[in-house]
C-alpha cells in the first residue's frame, strides 16, 4: 500500500469514527421518536407541552439534589439550607425533620412521575392515541403525591403563579390535542384551531 493510499485509509477510518457517535444518536432518535414527521399542529402541542415538561423535570432535578447536597452547600456556601426548609415546614404546620424527608422524597419520585410524562408525550409525536392516559397518570401522580406528601397549603402557598399556569396549560392544551386527535380518527380533518368536517365526496 501507497503512502497516499495510507493517509487515504487513515482519514476514511477518522471521518467514520467521527460519524459513528452521530449515527447512534440518529438510531437512537429514530427509535424513540420514529422516522415520520407528524403535522404541524402534532408538532406544536409536542413541543409546546415539552416546554413545560422541562420546566418541571428540570425543578424536580435542581431540587433533589440541592436537598441531598445541602451539607456540601453549608461548607462551600454558607447556606443552611436544612433549616431553610425545616422553619417553612414548621409554618406548613409539619415537624421540621419530617417535612424535610417528605420534601426529598416528593421530588425524587417526581422524577420518575415526569419520565412518565415524557412517554406519553412521544407517544403524543407518534399520534397514539392512548397517549393522553399515559400523560395523564403521570401528571396526576404528580399532583395527587404533592397534595398528599406535602399538604395542600404547600400546592397554595409554595407553588409559584407561574408553575400553576404551565401546569394547566400543559394538562389543558394537550387534553385539547387529544380530543382533536380522537375526531381525526374518527374521519374528521383537524385545523389548528378547531375542527374541519371532511367534505362530502358525494356531488349534489
Amino acid at each position: 500500500m501507497s503512502e497516499e493510499q495510507e493517509k487515504t485509509s487513515f482519514r476514511e477510518e477518522f471521518e467514520a469514527h467521527l460519524d459513528r457517535p452521530l449515527t447512534i444518536l440518529m438510531r437512537l432518535r429514530n427509535f424513540i421518536f420514529g422516522t415520520e414527521s407528524p403535522d404541524l399542529y402534532t408538532k406544536f402541542s409536542f413541543f409546546l407541552a415539552l416546554i413545560g415538561w422541562v420546566i418541571f423535570m428540570t425543578w424536580s432535578v435542581v431540587s433533589t439534589v440541592v436537598i441531598r447536597m445541602r451539607e456540601v452547600i453549608i461548607d462551600t456556601k454558607e447556606i443552611d439550607v436544612t433549616t431553610m426548609i425545616g422553619n417553612r415546614g414548621i409554618a406548613l404546620g409539619f415537624e421540621p425533620d419530617d417535612f424535610l424527608g417528605r420534601l426529598e422524597a416528593f421530588h425524587a419520585l417526581s422524577i420518575g412521575f415526569w419520565v412518565v410524562v415524557f412517554v406519553g408525550l412521544v407517544m403524543l409525536w407518534r399520534k397514539n392515541e392512548r397517549f393522553i392516559y399515559v400523560f395523564w397518570a403521570g401528571c396526576g401522580l404528580y399532583i395527587v403525591f404533592l397534595w398528599v406528601m406535602l399538604g395542600f397549603s404547600y400546592y397554595v402557598q409554595d407553588t409559584t403563579f407561574f408553575d400553576k399556569i404551565a401546569f394547566l396549560v400543559l394538562v389543558g392544551h394537550t387534553s385539547a390535542y387529544a380530543y382533536f386527535l380522537k375526531r381525526e380518527r374518527s374521519g374528521n380533518r383537524v385545523r389548528m384551531f378547531g375542527i374541519e368536517e371532511e367534505e362530502d365526496d358525494d356531488v349534489h
